[in-house]
């Protein structure tokens, strides 16, 4: 997974007309890649409202790119396009699915969409197409992050022909845009903020006073 990470912003450069090595100054060396391995277990017999049941509500990934392994034949992740409608991404065998993130949005300045996603728990999706139940949900990501201490120093030369693809104003998202202003500071608090909006249970009991500015954000955003 590493050197696959590590080939992908050679891509990511040239696809925006940019030397490949280009985005080299965003990374550590080596870079770092964490691999997460989530369960999501079956809703509770006596659950009869999604909201009951934690999963991942509507976020972006903080990092530069996700690489997704979804484990088992579960649906339930979701992608929410430019228009604002959420689409099934279904596991597709032997397929990853490559997540855009928050880092490489900023980076472009907007030009690379960070992906909004989040994973459904209706009980249906934990049901094969008898009824049968599938046990609980697996998926193993990679996030590719840069480095943490990145600050609004790093500016890319983006060609002006690349930038004049970009025809939206606003792009509608359920996640908040308060990651994108985080070249004020560094990387890291982006990063945090963007961990206790996914994880709004835990963020309130550990950091509330950040969940309650991210989400005026959000708010604010959407009006």
């Amino acid at each position: 997974m590493s050197r696959l990470a590590e080939l992908f912003p050679t891509l990511i450069a040239e696809a925006l007309d940019l030397p490949p090595t280009a985005l080299n100054q965003v990374f550590d060396n080596p870079q770092q890649h964490k691999l997460k391995l989530i369960k999501y277990p079956p809703p509770p017999a006596s659950s009869h409202e999604e909201s009951s049941f934690q999963g991942v509500g509507p976020h972006k990934d903080s990092g530069f790119l996700t690489f997704l392994l979804q484990g088992t034949a579960h649906h339930g992740l979701e992608v929410q396009n430019k228009t604002g409608t959420w689409i099934p991404a279904p596991p597709v065998p032997g397929t990853l699915v490559i997540n855009i993130g928050r880092s490489l949005e900023a980076l472009t300045g907007g030009i690379c969409t960070a992906t909004t996603h989040r994973v459904s728990l209706r009980r249906e999706n934990f049901q094969d197409s008898e009824g049968g139940s599938l046990g609980p949900r697996f998926s193993f990501p990679v996030f590719q992050g840069v480095s943490l201490d990145l600050s609004d120093k790093v500016s890319l030369e983006i060609p002006e022909h690349i930038r004049a693809l970009v025809k939206d104003d606003k792009v509608k998202s359920d996640a908040e845009a308060t990651f994108n202003e985080m070249f004020r500071g560094s990387i890291g608090e982006g990063t945090l903020i963007a961990r206790v909006t996914s994880h709004q249970d835990v963020g309130q009991r550990w950091y509330p006073e950040v969940l309650a500015k991210a989400l005026k954000g959000q708010k604010e955003f959407r009006e």
